[in-house]
């Protein structure tokens, strides 16, 4: 069985990267790491309980040029140096990852034989609602290790970062963005309130202050060593997603829905 490197940057979210922790143990596929890289060396982050299937990285220097990160490709490429898993998927730290993410992603890669592997549409949630949309949402895709490391990431624009390998691959014929054999497993989630979320990089790609007003706007710091979040609080993140799913059932696949979701 292979294993997947569920790959998580950070700054100054620490809510969130609990719930992250939290959702890394909620994935039913067993072979699997969390890479937790923390940029902000002010607050480090420590372990509650020492896995070793989390991988932690407390580190602000970017490892190339020996100068503090201007960017996120340089932080996500940094990160995945980390990685010992066979797969790449990306854990962005305020989003929403349902039980069967990882599990489904490694069925549909290893049946479609290419490189990488999404669902055609993916939530997006904001305070009062959420949806499927279409999007690149790179943060859907499962990608071979060998191609993240051979492609690398984007180091000109914070926001961008993904989309060297997600339009190659695209390109290439190894990823078809129009796949409708899932059930939808993750959640671009927009529904934070600002004090958890903080600053979206990926709402302003195109200013090129966006690495700083970033980490200006994040705020939450670590009070105490890092822990999951209780299991009501991931019963209540996931409680909205279960329901979308049990409601519309009948426009998703049935043997999908069968195999994955598991309440």
């Amino acid at each position: 069985m292979k294993k997947v490197s569920f790959v998580c940057t950070s700054y100054r979210r620490y809510y969130c990267v609990r719930r992250i922790l939290s959702q890394f143990y909620a994935q039913s596929y067993p072979n699997k790491e969390l890479i937790i890289f923390n940029t902000d060396k002010e607050n480090p982050y420590e372990l509650d309980i020492q896995d070793p299937a989390v991988i932690l990285i407390n580190n602000d220097i970017d490892y190339l040029t020996g100068n503090p990160y201007e960017n996120r490709g340089q932080i996500c490429r940094d990160a995945v140096t980390h990685a010992t898993g066979d797969y790449f998927m990306l854990a962005d730290d305020d989003d929403i990852y349902l039980p069967w993410h990882l599990e489904q992603a490694v069925d549909g890669i290893e049946a479609n034989g290419k490189d990488a592997w999404k669902p055609e549409m993916s939530f997006f949630a904001t305070p009062n609602k959420i949806e499927l949309v279409m999007n690149t949402m790179e943060a859907s895709v499962i990608v071979k290790m060998d191609k993240i490391r051979e492609i690398g990431f984007r180091v000109d624009k914070t926001g961008f970062e993904g989309l060297s390998w997600y339009t190659k691959l695209r390109d290439e014929g190894q990823l078809d963005e129009h796949n409708k054999d899932y059930l939808p497993s993750y959640c671009f989630n927009w529904g934070d309130p600002s004090e958890v979320a903080g600053h979206k990089q990926s709402g302003d790609i195109d200013n090129p202050d966006n690495f700083e007003n970033h980490k200006k706007a994040s705020g939450d710091i670590p009070t105490e060593s890092l822990k999951p979040i209780t299991s009501k609080e991931l019963e209540d993140t996931y409680d909205k997603y279960y329901k979308y799913i049990n409601i519309n059932a009948f426009k998703f696949n049935e043997n999908y829905y069968k195999k994955y979701f598991k309440k």
